[in-house]
């Protein structure tokens, strides 16, 4: 080590025309964070990356104007303090490029553009891994399949699902066999009668009339069946049939045909039987009244079923047929298991309950008060209106309804999990679909309260309340709660509108797929949940966000806007839902673009260079508040301010604070102002330090008396607790007029912003001594006879700078309003997480400086 270090100082002694007789050389001090502690090679204590920025704009004004565009590093809808990073302008003729510095902690940027009719929409993008570039595409780049008008997807996604309609009974081949003309045979002119010595019993192929000589006063009551053990027997029913008796059951094997005029009636429980078929012709009618009718065989109804219960299922699987004149009515309850309903007229209930059947409706499902989808299946291509519940038994493998174009579903209530697939309208107060059902929405849901689900698909489909004839709009759904973990696509100009959107499980994905652009209106969107959410694709968020959510719970890559602002018009089957904002007259941006930048840099200092101090990482603490910058229509900077504040002095000798500034050359300045030391007004002019080859500020050469100190008091500032001597920082301001093309905003990142300390002023014979942060090369004024020197590693040659043997440094920049140590607290001890980030070269804890022990000094 010491060949080493008199080898790297005989060189420097040349370069200098030094004699080292004439100074001693400076040993090193102990290690601060131990022996043998030190950081990997290639360490360069940064924690700023640099990123070079390609931003391309969807141009709709085709390069008539330009956009402008702003860089965040936090997201300005839901940061009202957010001021941009930079700035500037594209279109279509020349995309926005732009080199600026980012904290290493920084995942993403946030990229508002503005566009000529001054509309603004934020795009969120994530920032690579120590730095890079980054391409961003402020538009969707996926496939475009443009849809046009209703394409039945949603009927088209339940077949792709298994779900299978039903034959349609008013198809051409099918028809004739549900044609009332054609398949009610004639009554015959004579009734056959009972087979001998048997009451009731009918011989196979028998035709038995119940003639219209029975009426309601004085009704037939037989109980009809075929004789033998094979055969059928044909009933026509022109009277009033009475199956009043309690447990009354056709059992055998009758087809019975319920005439014109003619009726069956019942005031207890009876029953049709499975090996039997009932047919109601127009003006034919069934009554039960107080009981239950168990109809267990296929039937078709031309007529009407006026019934107290209906129980549909008697150890078969009947196929029920409601003509288009026919209905079934039911007081009570009508239950349906393991049958098949065509409904072409009236089914209404006040419950009617699905039970592993099919249901396919072709007309109305009316005046029911609860409805029960119990493992089964309703095709809808008319309307299903219920005043309470429709509730299913979460059963999403069998669950589901289809409703087609043009059909309706009106209600109150959904509960429980289903499948649904709605190419028309659905139209409900609260909508609760918790299970795993696939809801694929291509037309209207129409919420009035509150809407939960879990895996939704929209493709040209709106989720919205009711239309508002006070504000000719489509209202929002007041309340979309969801607490399971949601999957959403949206595609083809489809639409959420809703006050609040709140997730309570995670993690989610909302997605936005191809055509026209997707729209999620949120006045105010929530996570209750610590896991992620993402929004990203062919979408615009427009809304807010209940907090500025971390990048880890809400990653948020689509377009964002405010609530009402967003340029784009969302049209689906119920007309336009949002019009979007036309904003004003196109222009340009103005210029000269304003950039305040906010964002907070301390520089911490030890300042024993060239040997180690107590790496309190307090001797100076100086902090740059904010840069300003009026920027160019050709890109470049015409006036910089730059506000600091020196916040601390933790040393007790005299000590200087400068700037050199890497990025430009003092020939390209017109002016130069500012707030220095022994300087009060901005109007005063002060100069560049001479014979420098950078332009070089000094700040002061006095900190002690520059924060407030007496001349010669060189008590600590802001480093002790509950010191009397402590005080405000003293701000300090420097503003820089360039020529015009001269200077781009590159030039003035952080990066190149070399700020330093004077530890020792110059003299006769050497030049003054400088503390530099990690990397940066002294001023042309300050001495590199130290370089090797202590625990110093520097070379020049190596363009290695204020780097120990250890690859330790003396000053370094932290990318926030930092809390620096009380004074002999050394940061490893204060920063627990401070020893992992340098071991593992910046690798790990990149956030070392948000946690501490409570021993830094608090402002």
């Amino acid at each position: 080590m010491a060949a080493v270090v008199s080898t790297m100082f005989l060189a420097s002694c040349a370069d200098d025309v030094y004699d080292p007789s004439k100074e001693p050389q400076t040993p090193p001090a102990e290690n601060p964070f131990g022996e043998g502690f030190a950081a990997p090679d290639g360490f360069g204590w940064t924690m700023i990356s640099p990123v070079k920025l390609n931003v391309e704009v969807k141009d709709d004004f085709n390069g008539q104007y330009k956009y402008l565009i702003e860089v965040f590093a936090t997201n300005p809808l839901h940061d009202e303090d957010a001021t941009p990073i930079a700035a500037g302008v594209a279109n279509k003729n020349a995309s926005y490029i732009a080199e600026i510095n980012v904290p290493t902690t920084i995942e993403k940027l946030y990229i508002r553009q503005t566009d000529p009719k001054q509309r603004k929409e934020v795009y969120a993008r994530a920032v690579p891994e120590n730095g890079g570039s980054m391409d961003c595409k402020l538009y969707y780049t996926g496939v475009d399949t443009k849809a046009t008008g209703n394409t039945g997807s949603a009927f088209e996604a339940a077949k792709r699902a298994g779900f299978v309609e039903p034959a349609h009974k008013d198809s051409e081949d099918l028809k004739p066999l549900y044609d009332e003309t054609k398949i009610i045979p004639e009554v015959p002119a004579v009734s056959d009668g009972y087979v001998q010595y048997n009451p009731g019993a009918l011989n196979a192929g028998a035709k038995f009339i119940i003639g219209t000589e029975y009426t309601e006063d004085a009704p037939f009551k037989d109980i009809l069946r075929v004789y033998g053990d094979n055969g059928r027997a044909t009933v026509f029913v022109q009277g009033v049939w009475d199956l009043s008796a309690s447990g009354k059951k056709l059992t055998s094997r009758l087809d019975i045909y319920i005439m014109n005029g003619g009726k069956i009636i019942g005031t207890s429980d009876f029953t049709i039987e499975p090996q039997n078929t009932l047919t109601i012709q127009s003006g034919g009618s069934i009554e039960s009244k107080g009981g239950t009718f168990n109809l267990g065989c296929s039937t078709k109804v031309y007529g009407s079923i006026d019934a107290t219960n209906v129980l549909v299922n008697e150890g078969g699987a009947p196929e029920i047929y409601i003509g288009e004149n026919g209905n079934i009515k039911v007081t009570e309850t009508a239950r349906f298991n393991n049958a098949q309903v065509f409904n072409y007229g009236v089914l209404s209930a006040n419950k009617l309950e699905f039970v592993n059947t099919t249901i396919l409706n072709k007309s109305y499902i009316e005046d029911c008060e609860d409805i029960l989808i119990n493992g089964s299946q309703i095709f809808n291509y008319g309307d299903v209106k219920f005043n309470g519940t429709l509730a299913t038994n979460n059963n999403t493998g069998t669950a589901s309804f289809i409703n087609h174009y043009q059909a309706t579903l009106a209600g109150t209530t959904w509960n429980n999990g289903a499948s649904v697939y709605n190419d028309g309208l659905i139209q409900l107060t609260d909508f609760y679909n918790t299970a795993v059902g696939e809801i694929y929405n291509s037309c209207a849901f129409i919420i009035r309260n509150e809407f939960t689900f879990v895996n939704l698909i929209l493709d040209n489909g709106s989720i919205t309340s009711d239309w508002s004839k006070t504000t000719n709009e489509w209202l929002p759904v007041p309340n979309i709660t969801c607490n399971q973990k949601v999957n959403v696509k949206m595609k083809n100009s489809s639409i959420i509108k809703t006050d609040n959107f709140t997730l309570g499980n995670s993690p989610n994905s909302i997605v936005g797929e191809q055509g026209d652009i997707s729209m999620i209106k949120a006045r105010q969107f929530t996570l209750n949940s610590r896991g992620k959410t993402s929004i990203s694709g062919n979408l615009v968020f427009e809304g807010k966000y209940a907090e500025n959510y971390p990048s880890w719970q809400l990653d948020v890559t689509c377009a964002t806007t405010g609530y009402d602002e967003s340029k784009h018009s969302i049209e689906s089957c119920s007309g336009i839902i949002n019009g979007g904002n036309e904003g004003g007259d196109p222009s340009d941006p103005e210029f000269p673009i304003i950039v305040e930048d906010a964002t907070n840099y301390t520089f911490a200092f030890e300042d024993n260079w060239p040997t180690y101090g107590d790496f309190d990482l307090n001797d100076i603490v100086t902090t740059i508040d904010k840069v300003t910058f009026a920027q160019h229509e050709d890109g470049s900077v015409g006036v910089y301010t730059l506000n600091g504040t020196l916040q601390a002095v933790g040393a007790s000798k005299k000590l200087g604070v400068g700037i050199q500034f890497l990025g430009f050359t003092a020939s390209n300045v017109v002016e130069l102002k500012g707030i220095v030391e022994g300087v009060t007004s901005n109007a005063t002019p002060i100069n560049f330090e001479s014979n420098q080859s950078n332009p070089v500020v000094i700040i002061c050469n006095d900190a002690h008396r520059f924060i407030g100190n007496s001349e010669n008091d060189r008590s600590y500032v802001n480093t002790l607790a509950n010191n009397s001597n402590n005080k405000n920082g003293v701000k300090f301001e420097i503003s820089i007029e360039f020529k015009k093309g001269a200077v781009k905003p590159k030039d003035l990142n952080i990066n190149l912003l070399d700020l330093f300390v004077i530890s020792r002023a110059a003299d006769a014979k050497t030049k003054r001594t400088e503390v530099h942060v990690a990397g940066h090369a002294p001023t042309d004024l300050g001495n590199t006879k130290l370089f090797g020197q202590g625990n110093d590693k520097s070379s020049a040659e190596e363009k290695r700078y204020y780097l120990s043997s250890e690859n330790l440094a003396w000053g370094v920049v932290i990318p926030t309003d930092f809390a620096w140590p009380l004074e002999y607290k050394n940061v490893k001890d204060v920063y627990t997480n401070f020893v992992s980030w340098v071991t593992s070269g910046g690798k790990e804890n990149k956030d070392w400086y948000n946690n501490h022990n409570g021993q830094v000094f608090k402002k």
